[in-house]
């Protein structure tokens, strides 16, 4: 056997000594450093460790805190040397898992050491779920569980594992996934793998099936294993009941099968059906759950489990406690791993700045919800509970053990010497290798390394005196212990303590089969923690001389663990990752290429997996640097990038972009062609993908590929510029290749590029012969633009321009067989105009005569229809210009082409609120129309939100514009048909809400019934748009009800904004009814109501004095989640006790609520209010008054005329005082000019008629018609019954008749008032006056109170010609057998 591991890697121990203490400072006086000061006064039992000093725990215990230098807060060998998680050398088996870090992980925060109770968030959130009486009592019940304290500091942790636990049940959702894999992985899981974890769920069938499918219990069932100390027992005395019976057994044979969502539902019927369950019932079903509980589930239904028995006023039991302790030490080791696998993809997404989530985001979201765990603190507390009983005898070694690893993980030594102590005082137990192990990372973690080495010590001596618990068949648990060893010393800075470590283990005689008292053999995860610990502090070249040795004389051993006798061993997975990551961050890339291309050759032989995060990561690290390097250089390490970075299984954006980097690296170093080439092997791959690919993820990747090689194009002829270099023609022949093929349009200026590595081919004798006829056509394309550019006066100015013409191109066309019909007919007509202007008739003649007949006959067809324009020119006048119709599209697009670079720059433009609507609308319009001068457009959708946000604006000339470009767009996808079709339904859907929004309806039907002939259903979107601006008709909800169920009839899911609108139409025309309907379903397809809809439900009871439901829904609203308090409810409830139902104390109520939800009052509220105290009884005239002097005061209300309508009605009507009424009336001018409208004079009018003075109407008509002020119907129905009242029918049918009626079935416009005075459209006093239902109804009352049934029943019957809706006919004539209310 080879002697020591420095003679074969560094030749001696003492040269590696020697080279280690030249690169360190102060090794040996490390250890001299002796324990002083004072306690850190923590107060703590347990926590973070000590502070400043230290303290001593207990004298009882032969470890103590002794020194509290700050150590480096990286754990054991294996943690640090992994990479991003996906590796690691696992510390209980050994096999590698998933995970792997970065080499330093941070310092991890330090968690509340003086005390474990539950905060105070915690409380309060405990007692608003269970209620402050319901707290009380559980935490009550559940004292004597841990007895009495020898101290009131531990009773009081006593009685963290009922709060605690109860804080962790509400504090998260339970959501357990049947998968095991780590929770770091972001869940995807499907709906069928997700476990309903409330144990208060019902079962689905499904479950209950399965629970059916366990085998039933024995007639006589065996007794469950319980805690020998507890009292009770899983048969109590009394017989259980069948159902009972069997669901514990169902519970112990599911323990066994590790369905987790079978446990759950199990446990859950356990909950809900048995009445009396005993603690050992609970203990079977905690059980279960544990034992089932995939690896990364956090523990909310197990403690929920735990809350469950505490609410049933059971006592937890020995069992209960280490039950649950087991599951919180083993959650924490779970966070544990989770965290450091979190942190080092944080490191490695700082480090790189180009992973795959290149943000992080998600992982320091991840990363904050895990340290928000407390499972550490709740363990140590129901530990407490446990030593409070006495019954600590009844923990197994694995809790001790357990416990001390979680004090490791949060430095918390006080804690661990407490439990370290409670195992010794244990005369039936001993401490294995895994317990000194995690004392030995508790010390570490905290810095004592003193104390570790103390620990060490002790451990070996334990083995030697038989002192440890036997481990049969797990060597390897002693084994990692010595590598903790080695670790220590590595993060004290010893490092030839450390490789002395090594020596003894190189040196040992035991073999293979050595026992607890033997010094192990290395294995492979010895050398990678030596290889660590180089890292660690900062000698990455000697680890790398390690390294480098260790591969070349070492042997491939399988298992990290498996101790080998036969010499080095070759670095396993984790080594790599850790020596890969040390070369990166060191910036030794050369060496990191190195060894990269050795794993890449002896992965298979040395066991090691590359993955796609490893090339992912040689990519980064390399085009991070790629900038320092010269250009052959470069060109070698971009080879071997293009090879090697990429892996078949890596995601494909992230494939394209790499690629995409080399290329753009290539063509900064002049190297085209390999650029080109790359470009078109992505291409070639990207195509099988998109056979695969579904519709949506084609569109995209098309769109990616697109705006890649556009940037890529501007770069290689940019670079062609700035070197003044030439484009080999075979590089450019391919990259018009891959341009045609992806459909792009050849920049103008990249022609004369192209030209000219043509002619420098042609020069050169290098065209290739495989040049087809598309691209001559695109050779020929470029020729044409560049020589027509050339007769406008821009020359080429290209250096050496070595293209000599479009003649001379087209001789090599025909030389290579290509017939003048393979081009197409714009290109051929452009040629043979510009050759002609060229070289003149008889040259050009005899040029298309020799290059063959196709081009003769061309020829000879553009003369003959040139000279047959130029005499029909002669001949015949110019005919006079046609007017344009409406949707003439005025620009030819030609072929536009989707880009999603400019689809982002659009939709951010949209998005910017530093400008207003218009102007972000105007912003993304001019950016829209930039783009299509380049052939470029945005995705449909885009295109349709710009449509509709012009429509929105009324600009119906861009609107047509864009729609027109859209068109064009659609027109150049025949290549993806399908998305074709999805796209033209979208823009025609987005002309549909566009012109709703400007008020042309009918042009927005227009589009409907071309989507409706497609085939095709517009959006809920745009349904919403037409039921909001239908046009009123004399039943004012008919056609809007029509199209919300053709919506239905299509299967169009109504989304809130439909809901909001066809709800709100419903509740304007009085169908209470049906609005609460559609609001019941809105609610139970999952559409959550906001504030605009429960205003529009409640405003339709309200109008039909629905106080009940108005208030039902009002409350409902007000405690929905996520309530945004909004005036128009409030308002409405108001007015439903100002008007329907009079009530001056509920409407001051919702007053009340409006001003505490933190909502301003609006002029209609002050309207509101001077009607509460002028209109309901007993009349407030002062309080009424006082309302209007607020009104006055508040700068953001403006003064109205419904304001002093109110008033004048409270003194004219309701008060008898005209005088008053006339004052006020008189008195509107001092308070703004046009402030007397319709309302006020409404108001006056209705006064005087009230008090019967007919005679001074005259004057007021007259002063309404100076105002400016159009009469409304109402007005017209006041005169008529005024005049009626005293006798005056003449006047009356005069007045009545003078009114105009609306169009059959079209609502009477200009007589409602807005609350908005600037809603209210000009309407001149001269137009005129329409009638409304009401206008008859107080006509037909009129002629009925002066005698005339006939002439009412005329009127009816005029009315029923009028074809109104049968609800409004039937109210009006329903006055004829109701004579007691004529006039009222």
């Amino acid at each position: 056997m080879l002697p020591k591991v420095a003679t074969h890697i560094l030749h001696s121990t003492t040269r590696a000594a020697a080279a280690v203490q030249n690169q360190t400072h102060a090794i040996r006086n490390v250890l001299q450093l002796q324990s002083s000061g004072p306690s850190s006064g923590s107060g703590s039992s347990w926590g973070n460790g000590p502070g400043p000093g230290g303290a001593k725990y207990n004298t009882g215990s032969r470890f103590h805190a002794g020194y509290n230098g700050a150590g480096r807060a990286v754990t054991q060998a294996n943690v640090i040397t992994s990479q991003d998680g996906t590796f690691t050398q696992s510390d209980d088996t050994e096999e590698f898992t998933s995970r792997r870090s970065i080499l330093q992980t941070p310092k991890r925060p330090r968690i509340r050491s003086s005390s474990v109770s539950l905060s105070l968030a915690g409380r309060r959130e405990r007692g608003e779920k269970l209620g402050v009486l319901k707290t009380v009592q559980l935490h009550a019940r559940s004292r004597h569980a841990f007895g009495t304290s020898a101290t009131a500091g531990v009773e009081d942790e006593v009685q963290v594992p009922t709060t605690d636990l109860a804080e962790k049940s509400a504090r998260s959702p339970l959501v357990r996934r049947n998968s095991t894999s780590s929770e770091v992985s972001r869940p995807s899981s499907p709906v069928g793998s997700v476990r309903r974890l409330s144990i208060s769920a019902q079962n689905d069938s499904k479950a209950e099936a399965a629970v059916a499918d366990l085998p039933t219990p024995p007639l006589t069932p065996e007794r469950l294993s319980t805690d020998p100390a507890a009292p009770q027992t899983v048969l109590p005395p009394q017989a259980k009941a069948p159902i009972h019976q069997e669901i514990v057994y169902k519970l112990v044979q599911v323990s066994q099968t590790k369905d987790a969502l079978l446990a759950a539902d199990l446990v859950r019927e356990f909950i809900q059906t048995i009445k009396d369950p005993t603690p050992s019932d609970f203990n079977v079903a905690l059980l279960a759950l544990i034992a089932t509980r995939p690896e990364g589930e956090p523990l909310n239904i197990i403690v929920e489990t735990y809350n469950a028995m505490l609410q049933r006023s059971l006592s937890p039991n020995t069992k209960t406690y280490s039950l649950l302790i087991d599951a919180l030490t083993q959650r924490d080791d779970e966070v544990r791993h989770m965290s450091a696998t979190l942190e080092a993809r944080l490191q490695r997404i700082e480090f790189s700045g180009s992973t795959e989530r290149s943000n992080g985001i998600w992982e320091k979201e991840r990363l904050e919800s895990l340290r928000a765990e407390g499972n550490f603190s709740q363990a140590m507390a129901l530990f407490e509970a446990v030593l409070s009983t006495g019954r600590n005898a009844q923990l197994e070694l694995v809790h001790y053990t357990n416990l001390i690893r979680s004090c490791a993980y949060h430095n918390s030594v006080e804690g661990a010497i407490h439990v370290f102590e409670q195992l010794e005082r244990r005369k039936d137990l001993l401490p294995d290798s895994r317990t000194y192990r995690y004392m030995l990372q508790v010390f570490t973690n905290a810095g004592n390394f003193q104390g570790a080495e103390e620990i060490f010590k002790d451990f070996r001596q334990a083995g030697k005196e038989d002192r440890l618990a036997p481990l049969t068949g797990r060597q390897s648990e002693t084994l990692q212990t010595w590598n903790q060893m080695i670790e220590t010393y590595f993060r004290a800075d010893l490092p030839d303590k450390a490789v002395g470590i090594l020596d003894e283990m190189l040196a040992t005689t035991a073999g293979s089969s050595f026992g607890p008292g033997d010094i192990p053999p290395p294995a492979s995860s010895t050398y990678t923690t030596i290889l660590s610990g180089f890292c660690l502090t900062g000698q990455v070249q000697t680890a790398l001389d390690w390294f480098d040795r260790l591969h070349a004389m070492g042997v491939y051993v399988q298992r990290p663990f498996e101790a080998y006798c036969g010499g080095p061993i070759k670095p396993d997975q984790v080594a790599w990752g850790l020596m890969l990551d040390a070369l990166a961050k060191a910036g030794m890339v050369d060496d990191f290429n190195r060894l990269f291309k050795i794993m890449l050759s002896d992965a298979r032989t040395d066991g090691i997996v590359v993955r796609r995060i490893d090339r992912t990561f040689l990519f980064s690290v390399n085009m991070a640097h790629i900038k320092e390097w010269d250009d052959p250089k470069a060109a070698e390490v971009l080879d071997f990038l293009a090879i090697n970075s990429i892996s078949p299984d890596m995601w494909q954006h992230r494939r394209r972009q790499m690629l995409a980097g080399i290329c753009e690296e290539y063509v900064a170093r002049g190297l085209y062609r390999s650029a080109v080439t790359l470009f078109g092997q992505l291409y070639t791959q990207q195509l099988e993908f998109l056979q695969k690919a579904d519709r949506a993820e084609a569109v995209g990747v098309v769109s990616e590929l697109q705006n890649l090689l556009v940037k890529l194009s501007n770069q290689v002829y940019s670079t062609l510029a700035l070197r003044q270099d030439h484009l080999p023609f075979v590089a450019s022949l391919e990259l018009l290749r891959l341009t045609f093929n992806l459909e792009l349009k050849i920049s103008a200026e990249h022609a004369p590029y192209i030209l000219h590595s043509f002619g420098h081919a042609k020069q050169t004798s290098e065209l290739p012969d495989e040049i087809n006829p598309q691209d001559w056509a695109i050779l020929l394309n470029c020729a044409v633009h560049a020589e027509t550019l050339a007769q406008q006066g821009q020359e080429v100015t290209l250096p050496n321009y070595a293209f000599t013409g479009l003649a001379s191109l087209l001789i090599d066309i025909a030389e290579r067989g290509v017939t003048f019909d393979s081009f197409d007919e714009n290109v051929r007509f452009r040629t043979m105009k510009l050759l002609s202007t060229q070289l003149g008739h008889q040259e050009c003649k005899s040029l298309f005569t020799s290059l063959g007949p196709s081009y003769a006959e061309a020829l000879q067809g553009f003369e003959t229809a040139r000279y047959q324009a130029l005499e029909e020119a002669l001949n015949i006048a110019p005919p006079l210009p046609l007017q344009e119709p409406e949707t003439h599209i005025t620009k030819d697009y030609g072929r536009l082409n989707i880009n999603l670079s400019l689809n982002r720059t659009v939709e951010a433009a949209m998005r910017d609120t530093k400008y207003s609507p218009a102007g972000r609308a105007s912003k993304a319009y001019d950016l829209f129309m930039a783009g299509v001068e380049r052939g470029l457009v945005t995705l449909p959708p885009t295109t349709g939100k710009l449509i509709q946000a012009h429509g929105r604006l009324n600009e119906l000339d861009k609107v047509q514009e864009l729609y027109t470009a859209a068109q064009a767009c659609l027109m150049s996808m025949e290549h993806l048909k399908d998305h074709r079709n999805t796209g033209w339904v979208a823009i025609e859907d987005s002309m549909i809400i566009a012109l709703a929004h400007a008020g042309n309806l009918d042009a927005a039907h227009v589009h409907r019934s071309r989507i409706l002939d497609f085939r095709a259903a517009p959006s809920a979107d745009a349904y919403g748009a037409l039921i909001l601006y239908v046009k009123d008709t004399t039943d004012d909800a008919s056609n809007a009800l029509r199209l919300f169920n053709e919506s239905q009839t299509l299967g169009v899911r109504p989304n809130l904004y439909l809901y909001n609108n066809i709800i709100s139409k419903l509740s304007k025309a009085r169908k209470a009814d049906h609005s609460l309907e559609l609001f019941q379903q809105m609610k139970e397809s999952g559409v959550r109501p906001s504030s605009i809809t429960y205003g529009a439900v409640i405003g339709a009871c309200a109008r039909v004095g629905d106080v009940h439901s108005a208030e039902t829904l009002f409350t409902e609203m007000v405690q929905a989640p996520g309530f945004s308090p909004r005036i128009p409810p409030y308002n409405t409830m108001m007015q439903l006790y100002t008007t329907t139902k009079p009530s001056r104390e509920r409407s001051l109520y919702f007053y009340n609520e409006l001003l505490r939800a933190g909502v301003s009052p609006t002029a209609h509220t002050y309207k509101l209010l001077l009607d509460t105290y002028g209109t309901l009884e007993p009349v407030d005239i002062p309080a009424m008054e006082g309302v209007f002097k607020q009104l006055c005061d508040d700068p953001r209300v403006q003064i109205l005329g419904q304001h002093f309508g109110s008033l004048i009605n409270a003194y004219g009507c309701v008060q008898k005082d005209l005088d008053k009424a006339i004052e006020v009336f008189d008195s509107i001018p001092s308070y703004g000019p046009a402030l007397a409208d319709a309302v006020v004079f409404e108001a006056l009018i209705n006064a005087l008629v009230a008090h019967r003075r007919m005679d001074l109407m005259p004057e007021y008509i007259s002063k309404m018609t100076a105002a400016g002020v159009h009469m409304t119907a109402y007005i017209a129905n006041f005169l008529i019954k005024g005049y009626a009242n005293v006798g005056d029918m003449e006047q009356a049918r005069t007045i009545f008749e003078s009114l105009t009626d609306p169009p059959t079935g079209v609502a009477a416009p200009n007589n409602h008032a807005p609350h908005n005075p600037s809603d209210a459209p000009i309407v001149s006093p001269t137009e005129p006056v329409y009638r409304e239902p009401s206008t008859w109804e107080v006509m037909v009352r009129a002629e009925l109170g002066a005698g005339n049934r006939d002439k009412a029943t005329d009127l009816l019957e005029r009315l029923r010609a009028r074809q109104y809706p049968e609800a409004v006919y039937n109210r009006i004539s329903g006055v004829m057998v109701d004579h007691s209310q004529i006039l009222h």
